[in-house]
This record gives structure tokens, sequence and C-alpha cells, in this order.
């Protein structure tokens, strides 16, 4: 039988540098997931909406290191069997050497082009961390303020690049009914929250993620 895996993606901060409501970092996270194992990936999610009586949109993950241990110790479990991967990459933007992000960045300040970079940067390092394929791949993206231009511009970008595979299907998805990109978003939070804003939750709450720091490149 044949195997599918979907990646999921999503950013904490934005594109954006030298405005007022700009932020500090710039962070994106994949999860990916077989799509056999999916009912072992939602159990743990259905569990702490029931625990937690949550309804709506999960936007914020939790705050107390007690409560981010019993959210994110499943998704550690289901990474030491082998049944989801976690990559994430950061950059702190004064820092950064890249294209796109600032005035002075090779190609100038361009947010839509520097998100796209850092999408690649973001899968190279999951693809070079997790070689093996499967017999096909589907990215889903949160698909908030993103228009039919952008996406297609996106889908060229990385269909170009010869250290990617053939992604099957680019899928930009809502993220209010997709469970998997509103753990991602909380995910990629947390990483923000205890790498780069120095929280005092334990680093080894977000320990089956596997980061890389980008800002020099």
């Amino acid at each position: 039988m044949s195997e599918h895996l979907f990646l999921f993606i999503d950013e904490s901060g934005d594109p954006g540098y030298g405005n007022l409501d700009s932020s500090e970092y710039y962070a994106e996270l994949a999860l990916s997931i077989i799509d056999d194992y999916f009912s072992d990936f939602n159990r743990p999610i259905l569990n702490w909406r029931y625990n937690r009586n949550l309804i709506k949109e999960m936007k914020r993950p939790p705050k107390k290191g007690d409560d981010i241990k019993l959210f994110t110790q499943p998704f550690s479990e289901l990474h030491s069997m082998g049944i989801i991967k976690c990559a994430c990459v950061y950059l702190i933007k004064e820092q950064y050497s890249g294209p796109y992000l600032k005035p002075t960045s090779y190609g100038g300040q361009q947010p839509k082009r520097f998100r796209n970079f850092i999408h690649r940067q973001l899968l190279e390092y999951y693809f070079s961390l997790y070689p093996v394929m499967p017999d096909s791949v589907e990215i889903v993206f949160d698909r908030f303020e993103v228009s039919d231009e952008d996406i297609d511009e996106l889908e060229k970008y990385l269909t170009e690049n010869w250290n990617l595979p053939n992604f099957k299907h680019f899928t930009h998805a809502n993220s209010v009914y997709v469970e998997a990109l509103q753990i991602v978003s909380q995910l990629v939070n947390l990483v923000q929250e205890i790498i780069l804003e120095k929280a005092t939750f334990e680093r080894s709450l977000v320990d089956f993620v596997s980061v890389k720091d980008i800002t020099t490149i």
C-alpha cells in the first residue's frame, strides 16, 4: 500500500522589518505525518480539547510549565515512535544576513520573497534530516492572507528547487478547520518562547523538534 506524507507548516512572527508592529524574530516549523497514523495523532488533540473544554480554534500555546508538558508530551512520544517528525528554522531579524528582509538585504525588502525563501530553508533542513521518502508528499500551509498569485509563485519557486523532492500537492488551508495546523502553530510559538525569548520553561519540553538557526546564511 502506498504511503502519503503530509507536511504541515506554520510560522511565528511576520515577514516585515522596520515597522513598529514587526516581530523581533521569525520562525517556521514543519510537522510531518504519514496518512495511516492520523488517528494516533488526533487522539492527544481530542484529549486536550476535552479536558480543557476547548471548542474554538487553538491560537495560543499554554503558558504554564505543567500545562506545556501535558500538551507537548504526547507529541514527544509520537516522535519517539516515529509517527511524527518536526523541524524548525528561526532567525533574529536584526542580525539576519540573508536576502529579502531589510532594505539593505540582497534583493531589497520583499516580504513575500522573504517568506518563500524561509519556506525553502525549512524544507531543505527537514529533508536533510529525514531523506527517506514515501510515495507522495503533500505540503499544507496556513492560507492566511495569501492570494492565488502568491500561491502560484510559491509553488513554482519550490518546484524548481533541485534540493527538494517532487511534491504531489501544495495545499493552502484555513487553520480553523485543520487541527494539525493549529498544533504546528502552538509548537512554533513554544519554540520561539523557549529558545529565542528565553522563557523559564525547560528546553526539553520541545526536544523532539529539530531546530536550526538560520540568522547567518
